[in-house]
C-alpha cells in the first residue's frame, strides 16, 4: 500500500479528532483498569504512554496519506484532557507542574513514534522495492520493537488486573501473546520475507522492558529471568513472524488466483 491520498502539509482535523477519541478510549481505559491495583505512578504513566503508541499506530496505519502530525496533535490533546481529569478527580497520584509538562511532551513524542510505526505498517514508496531486497532492514526492527514494547506492557499489566491470584502465570501469558502478535503483524505487513528483523525486535523490546522495570519502577529482576525473557522474546517473535509470512503468502496467492 502506498500513500496515494492527501500529501499536502496541512493538518487533517478529521484524523486529529479520531486520534483524540481513540486515544481517550485506549489511554483512559489503560489507566482506569490498572490504577486500582497498581498504585505506582510510574506504572500508571508508562501504561498511558504505551496507550499513546498504540493510538498513534492505529491512526498512522488506517489513515490515508502521511498523518503522523495528526497523531501527535491528537496525543497532545489527549494528554491535556487526561491531566485535567486527574487533577479534578480524587486520584492517589498527583503530578507537579514540571512533571505535567514533561508528560505532555512525552505524550506528543510517543504518539509521533506510534504514528511513524503505523505509517511504515501501512506502506510507503519503498514498499515495492523491499519485496526484492534480501538484506537486513533495520526499519522493521524499530517498528517491531516499538509495537512489541507497547503491546507487552499493555498485555501484561491489563491481564494481570483481571486475574490477580494468578499474577505470574497471567503476566507470562501476556508476555507470550504480545510478542506473538508483534511478530505476526510485522511478518504480514512487511514486504518480502521478514523473519530475523521481528526476532531482533523481540530482543530490543525485552531490553526496553528491563530498563522500565529496573530504572523506572526500581524493580530488580534476577539475571535468569532476563535471559529467559531475551530467549523467549526472540523465539516467540520469530515464530509469530513466520506465521505472518505464511499468512501473507496465502493472501497473495489468492489474489493471483492460485
Amino acid at each position: 500500500m502506498t500513500h496515494n491520498a492527501h500529501q499536502e502539509p496541512k493538518l487533517h482535523w478529521k484524523w486529529v479528532i479520531l486520534s483524540v477519541i481513540i486515544g481517550l478510549f485506549i489511554v483512559g481505559a489503560s489507566y482506569l483498569v490498572v490504577a486500582p491495583m497498581f498504585h505506582s505512578g510510574e506504572i500508571q504513566v508508562v501504561m498511558m504512554l504505551c496507550g499513546f503508541i498504540v493510538t498513534g499506530a492505529i491512526i498512522g496505519y488506517f489513515s490515508p496519506g502521511i498523518t503522523i502530525n495528526e497523531a501527535s496533535v491528537g496525543g497532545a490533546l489527549v494528554m491535556i484532557i487526561m491531566l485535567i481529569l486527574l487533577a479534578i478527580t480524587n486520584t492517589e497520584i498527583h503530578f507537579s507542574k514540571a512533571i505535567n509538562l514533561l508528560l505532555l511532551i512525552l505524550g506528543v513524542g510517543f504518539s509521533w513514534v506510534g504514528g511513524w510505526a503505523g505509517e511504515k505498517l501501512q506502506g510507503d514508496e519503498s514498499s515495492a522495492e523491499e519485496k526484492h531486497i534480501k538484506r537486513f532492514l533495520w526499519k522493521w526492527v524499530l517498528v517491531g520493537a516499538i509495537i512489541g514494547f507497547a503491546l507487552n506492557v499493555l498485555f501484561v499489566f491489563l491481564l494481570s488486573t483481571l486475574f490477580p491470584p494468578h499474577l505470574f502465570k497471567i503476566a507470562s501469558a501476556g508476555f507470550i501473546v504480545s510478542f506473538m502478535v508483534t511478530g505476526f503483524i510485522v511478518g504480514v505487513k512487511s514486504p518480502g520475507v521478514t523473519l530475523s528483523e521481528p526476532a531482533i525486535a523481540g530482543l530490543l523490546a525485552v531490553i526496553l522492558d528491563w530498563i522500565f522495570l529496573r530504572f523506572i519502577i526500581l524493580l530488580r529482576v534476577p539475571g535468569k529471568y532476563i535471559i529467559w525473557g531475551l530467549i523467549m522474546g526472540f523465539l516467540i517473535s520469530f515464530f509469530g513472524a513466520w506465521l505472518g509470512e505464511k499468512y501473507q503468502q496465502s493472501t497473495e496467492g489468492k489474489k493471483k488466483g492460485l
